[in-house]
């Protein structure tokens, strides 16, 4: 026992010196793997982010187009090609309104049990989607899963720990056997590897002498040396490819902006064009209408011939369509280009609405068709232009009238909802239209595509012209139809436009 014991005590330092450097040797290994990892995570997340945030940007740029035409199938096809990258854990499109319009999750995830951020392994991105007008048709957002970053990092941690064990293993071996032998070269390769941790990879490696183990030990810590040049030179590369990334995206920023800027140039000429045209189109026009009424009041006499007073009648109410087309655009010139003043005053809806059915009873009649009307007796007056809504309600009742066949029904209602907003709404059971026919409808110099519409030629003006008048109130107009059963449209003015509210405003 005493020989043991002898035996164990003469090797005690060795074991020492063993395992202090072998303990150093692991405590640095797994501190420096532990940056190492750390610092690749944050590479890895901040690439993620980068990529997907240009994904996102870029991607949302590509549905502007379906959600401006409501192809909310394209939009569905175009989500699932993006769910098909890699890292895409879901995507979702919303209207402006907040309604989801179009939806691909992967792998049964659910957005409302993920926690958004880089601990919850979910990042979130959204994009605003814009047409080319500017105007805003919805939201893309994106969940992107930071698994794969996670997975990798790992990777990359348990190759630096193996990496770290192997060299440990090296270390103690080397210092075992010839630590007396040892010792100079074992001072000028620690010192080596000392610089090469603390980040000097420009170090020479010295090559150990004869001894074989410091040889291996001082190759060893070459390719380190290398692989650490080469995980540095990556490096470099990362940060040019982000430069160039980067610079490519500014370019394309510019582009787009100056896209933006020209379009806005050829709407204000367009619209410049339209009230220039208008203008001088009025001083001929007004000229034929004033004389053509004289001849038809016969202010001189009779005209001659019956003929005459046929021309006379066709004259003057072919000039008046025209006038009334010059006006609409007029309007919409002015409403675009964001010049057109409401002459503003209390306006009395239950007597203005009588007395737009008026004007078109004697074409319902023609039709064979029941107009009525329904006004709530407490109905508050309107603080607006009346002029203008004069001519949104005659727009509404001259389409019910035109596209509501014989026998058919035409009902206004007028009243006021829970919130105090004033709604008026003009409902018909006619031909009605598909959900591509409302938006054609909506849209200037549009009709939706029926029979009907082609007997009645028009230009198309008159929905959306009122479109932009309800705009200009702060309200909104709102079109409810399907093919075969009729159209209601309803048109809300905000509560603070009754009369009694402005009063206690």
């Amino acid at each position: 026992m005493r020989q043991k014991s002898k035996r164990l005590t003469g090797t005690s330092i060795r074991n020492r010196i063993v395992l202090t450097v072998l303990a150093t040797v692991v405590v640095v290994s797994m501190v420096g793997t532990g940056l190492s990892g750390r610092e690749h995570a944050a590479r890895l997340m901040s690439g993620l982010k980068a990529e997907s945030q240009i994904l996102t940007s870029v991607f949302g740029d590509t549905l502007s187009d379906p959600l401006w035409d409501y192809d909310y199938e394209m939009v569905q096809q175009r989500l699932e090609r993006l769910a098909a990258t890699g890292s895409i854990a879901g995507a979702r499109v919303l209207s402006t309104d907040g309604e989801k319009l179009a939806e691909v999750m992967i792998d049964g995830f659910r957005p409302e049990d993920s926690r958004s951020g880089e601990r919850g392994g979910v990042l979130l991105f959204n994009r605003e989607i814009t047409a080319e007008t500017g105007e805003a048709v919805g939201t893309l957002l994106v969940w992107v899963s930071t698994a794969g970053v996670a997975a990798e990092v790992w990777k990359t941690v348990r190759a630096d720990a193996t990496t770290a064990a192997i060299l440990a293993v090296i270390t103690a071996v080397v210092v075992f056997l010839g630590v007396n032998l040892i010792t100079g070269s074992l001072s000028r390769i620690t010192d080596a590897m000392v610089r090469i941790g603390e980040g000097d990879l420009d170090t020479e490696v010295p090559s150990g002498g004869h001894n074989d183990d410091l040889s291996r030990m001082a190759a060893a810590l070459e390719r380190l040396r290398l692989n650490g040049l080469r995980v540095e030179q990556a490096e470099r590369d990362l940060r040019r490819a982000n430069a160039y990334l980067e610079e490519r995206v500014t370019e394309r920023t510019a582009e787009l902006e100056s896209a933006r800027f020209q379009a806005e140039e050829a709407n204000r000429a367009k619209t410049e064009f339209l009230a220039n045209m208008s203008h001088d189109l009025r001083t001929p026009l007004n000229a034929i209408l004033g004389f053509s009424e004289i001849m038809r009041a016969r202010a001189y006499g009779p005209l001659g011939d019956a003929h005459y007073d046929e021309y006379v009648e066709d004259i003057h109410h072919s000039g008046s369509l025209l006038i009334a087309l010059i006006n609409d655009l007029l309007d919409i010139s002015k409403v675009e280009a964001g010049k057109y003043e409401l002459a503003e005053e209390n306006v009395d809806l239950d007597a203005l609405i009588q007395s737009c059915i008026r004007q078109v009873a004697a074409a319902a009649e023609a039709g064979g068709q029941v107009l009525s009307s329904t006004v709530a007796p407490d109905l508050p007056a309107l603080w607006g232009d009346k002029r203008v809504v004069t001519q949104i309600f005659n727009n509404l009742l001259s389409n019910a009238v035109k596209f509501t066949p014989q026998g058919g029904r035409i009902e206004v209602s007028a009243w006021t909802d829970s919130r105090g907003r004033i709604l008026a709404s003009v409902a018909d059971n006619g031909m009605g239209m598909t959900e591509e026919g409302v938006a054609k409808a909506l849209r200037p110099f549009e009709q939706a595509h029926n029979a009907r519409a082609r007997e009645h030629a028009g230009t198309g003006l008159g929905l959306h012209l009122c479109d932009n008048f309800m705009r200009l109130f702060g309200g909104t107009l709102e079109i409810e139809s399907r093919a075969g059963e009729g159209t209601t449209v309803t048109i809300a003015f905000p509560a603070e436009r009754a009369t009694d509210a402005r009063r206690t405003a």
